[in-house]
């Protein structure tokens, strides 16, 4: 892994300019600092956006635009709003010019609406992975939530085979542990129930990957230390190295020495990012 941080290998396969406060040279700054060679870039577009908690618009023309600056760096994700009248054309004109996958989507509205079942349809006619955010609501924040749920999530992946979906959230990680419905914390902590829909899931459906970011991601792994190294041996072909932030707590977990095998950390960290990007 040393060798991949060395040679600029690793795909952050979850990043975002622009948010909060770093521009695209300072972003690149931070990846070079990682060892990092590439990132996919990803927006977040929600109509509802000014009515929402914690929004920040991240346009494709600010992607686009650091595309064009370090496209050797950037891979471009455009998640248009798929509740938009002209949501197909949008998504259509940007593949044209050059967008890789769909991401970040993330909006308040349950994941299998139907509107979202139509671009997910097409993200896989033009061959786009799509990264999506699933969080929950929760008695502490219960306006705080985006695409739920996670039985919806199962509904799409049966009606949408030919569509890669990355899973990414707390809605999404607090599965890993089959007691999630009676956990009240956004982060659960402790011992991880073996029979979690995360790990039934991504067992059953060849369409469905995870990416490791955020808190969610990293606190799923690292709550129940022996059960998150056999999760990640297990799955090192379904999972990907991201961050959705400017540390390196992702990577520092992946490097622990001997913690694991070169060929799961070659897996992770670049090889199934590259291979779910249309050339």
């Amino acid at each position: 892994m040393l060798e991949l941080v060395k040679n600029k290998r690793v795909i952050d396969c979850h990043q975002h300019v622009n948010f909060p406060g770093y521009d695209v040279d300072r972003l690149i700054s931070h990846l070079d600092n990682l060892g990092v060679g590439k990132a996919w870039l990803h927006t977040w577009e929600s109509i509802d956006g000014s009515l929402e908690l914690r929004y920040k618009h991240l346009s494709i023309e600010e992607v686009w635009n650091a595309y064009e600056k370090y496209p050797d760096r950037f891979i471009p994700f455009y998640a248009v709003d798929p509740r938009r009248e002209d949501a197909e054309e949008r998504l259509r004109k940007w593949v044209n010019k050059g967008v890789k996958g769909y991401g970040e989507h993330k909006v308040r509205i349950r994941i299998d609406n139907p509107d979202s079942v139509r671009m997910y349809k097409l993200c896989g006619e033009l061959k786009l992975p799509l990264l999506f955010h699933m969080d929950v609501s929760l008695p502490d924040n219960p306006r705080f939530w985006y695409n739920m749920d996670i039985d919806g999530l199962e509904k799409v992946l049966k009606e949408c085979p030919k569509t890669i979906f990355v899973a990414h959230g707390p809605g999404w990680w607090r599965y890993i542990s089959k007691d999630a419905e009676k956990r009240k914390e956004l982060y659960p902590k402790g011992k991880v129930g073996e029979g979690g829909k995360v790990v039934e899931m991504l067992e059953k459906y060849p369409n469905l990957y995870a990416d490791i970011s955020a808190n969610s991601g990293l606190n799923a792994l690292t709550r129940d230390e022996k059960f998150g190294i056999d999760f990640v041996e297990r799955f090192h072909k379904k999972l990907l190295y991201g961050t959705d932030c400017y540390d390196s707590k992702h990577l520092e977990y992946l490097l622990e020495e001997n913690r694991f095998s070169n060929k799961v950390l070659n897996a992770i960290s670049w090889q199934n990012a590259e291979s779910l990007i249309k050339r």
